[in-house]
């Protein structure tokens, strides 16, 4: 992911169909968190635990959502969306309230699906945690398996004695079999030209750290990376834009708006170490 430009934004949209909601959990006042659309769960996006495993599920099949507002589409389908505060909160239609970060981007995904060799699930994570018979919130996933992503980035020793390393993701809201074909011919024609068409998410920073490692051969063997910063980007406008790009692999744009509210408080951090910025210090914390 590159990051061209980064504007803060509050979002107060009593139109907005997308929420995040919460439920408790044990002694957890807090604990799961949700995506929906209309009162409708999407995904199960995870839990405040920060040794915990990074998941979300699928939580129903389909959503519709689109962008009313004719001169945003065209400016952000021509890739020449301007990127003020006025057409971020404009874009809140489709944005739950709250407050963002929000990153102008360019990202270059890889189509994932179950069976690819690429699933983060069934291979950096299954490198860097231990493996429980009960876990059937990620389990569960399987039947869901499709989003995108890009390969990790390496972040060195950041805020503990092992490497770090980060990892984008891009997840449709919408159901991942529906596509237009034509929609998506029309967008790699966009792309092949030079345009770069920009898509639209909102997103959450999870950032998890091993405590328990994968055993194998009856030892535990501590892995490259024992903390994962997982960005997970849902996409709320852009399937076929993101479709077209992985199929040429070939860059996109992404405008993304990271929540401050359900996300660690590490975004500044995230980004001063993608765009490669050197920092006398760092501030860390959970939530």
């Amino acid at each position: 992911m590159k990051i061209a430009d980064k504007k803060e934004v509050r979002i107060n949209n009593l139109k907005s169909g997308i929420t995040f909601e919460k439920t408790g959990g044990g002694d957890w006042k807090v604990w799961d968190r949700f995506i929906s659309v209309d009162k409708q769960k999407v995904y199960y996006i995870g839990n405040v635990c920060d040794t915990c495993k990074f998941f979300f599920t699928r939580q129903s099949e389909s959503t519709v959502l689109s962008i009313n507002q004719e001169n945003l589409i065209n400016s952000l389908n021509e890739g020449s969306f301007d990127f003020v505060k006025e057409n971020l909160r404009n874009l809140g239609e489709v944005i739950p309230n709250g407050n963002y970060l929000v990153l102008k981007t360019t990202i270059k995904p890889e189509s994932v699906n179950k069976d690819s060799q690429n699933d983060y699930f069934k291979s950096e994570q299954k490198e860097t945690w231990r493996e429980y018979d009960n876990e059937e919130a990620i389990k569960s996933n399987d039947q869901f398996r499709n989003y995108y992503r890009e390969q990790l980035v390496d972040f060195g020793k950041v805020k503990q004695d092992h490497k770090e390393a980060f990892f984008n993701f891009f997840i449709p809201l919408n159901n991942f079999g529906e596509f237009n074909e034509e929609r998506v011919d029309y967008y790699k024609e966009t792309i092949s030209k030079g345009k770069l068409p920009f898509a639209v998410s909102v997103a959450v920073l999870d950032v998890k750290t091993s405590e328990e490692y994968p055993i194998i051969n009856g030892k535990e063997v501590e892995p490259e990376f024992g903390t994962h910063w997982c960005l997970a980007n849902y996409i709320v406008d852009g399937h076929h834009k993101i479709k077209a790009a992985s199929e040429l692999n070939k860059e996109i744009g992404l405008i993304t708006f990271i929540s401050r509210d359900e996300s660690w408080r590490l975004i500044e951090d995230m980004v001063s170490k993608i765009r490669g910025e050197k920092k006398k210090s760092w501030k860390f914390w959970k939530r």
